[in-house]
């Protein structure tokens, strides 16, 4: 008799500015049935000091997948998170089974990139004591984004995808254009949700992400 197959592992990419902590709420929703890791992104880990880049951040990774003895996992990220798990997608896409994004965009505008950076440069520094990152981390964070171009590449990504944005979200028209060019994606929109959804509505978002993960 065959052994029962395990469910797929489920890794959770944080964005600059927050910690892999922003998940506990998802991986409490998640439970003790699926294998679940949190790491750091290469790049942003305090006291660890290297390139920060999609590239870099996507092999880092696969070396987790490879550290853990997963072959394939679903990959669930926020803003630089979101667009490391697509980064993972197009250049290994044998190690993904699907992907659960926010905040990604397909194609940054140096006017929206602009604003952030200047609201990053007004934050008060007690706002990111607790992640351990700087602005200038942030700021090498949107400027990797800004450089993103996954252009015809989403065509490459055939794995289910849920794009989850808040209505309130000034990016959900990226979302909207994400789940279109996606070939099997769906988007999630959750009312009174801004820029981060999980955060914010995470009651609404733990549903939409175990439901997912069931199907």
């Amino acid at each position: 008799m065959a052994a029962p197959e395990r469910p797929t592992p489920v890794v959770f990419l944080h964005s600059a500015g927050l910690t892999p902590q922003m998940w506990q709420s998802q991986v409490e929703a998640v439970g003790t049935d699926l294998q679940v890791i949190a790491p750091w992104l290469a790049g942003l880990r305090p006291g660890r000091t290297s390139e920060l880049s999609l590239a870099n951040a996507a092999v880092d990774v696969v070396a987790q997948l490879d550290r853990y003895g997963i072959e394939k996992a679903r990959l669930v990220g926020h803003q630089l998170g979101a667009m490391a798990a697509l980064q993972v997608a197009v250049s290994e896409p044998d190690r993904v089974a699907g992907l659960v994004l926010s905040g990604a965009l397909v194609s940054p505008g140096r006017l929206a990139i602009s604003m952030q950076k200047g609201l990053i440069r007004m934050l008060p520094n007690r706002a990111l004591a607790e992640s351990g990152a700087t602005k200038d981390d942030l700021i090498r964070a949107l400027d990797v984004i800004a450089s993103a171009d996954f252009g015809r590449r989403l065509a490459e990504v055939l794995v289910p995808v849920l794009v989850v944005a808040g209505t309130a979200d000034p990016a959900l028209p990226s979302a909207r254009l994400l789940a279109q060019r996606l070939p099997d994606a769906r988007l999630a929109e959750i009312p009174g949700a801004g820029a981060n959804p999980s955060l914010e509505q995470p009651g609404a978002y733990n549903q939409l992400l175990t439901d997912f993960l069931a199907s």
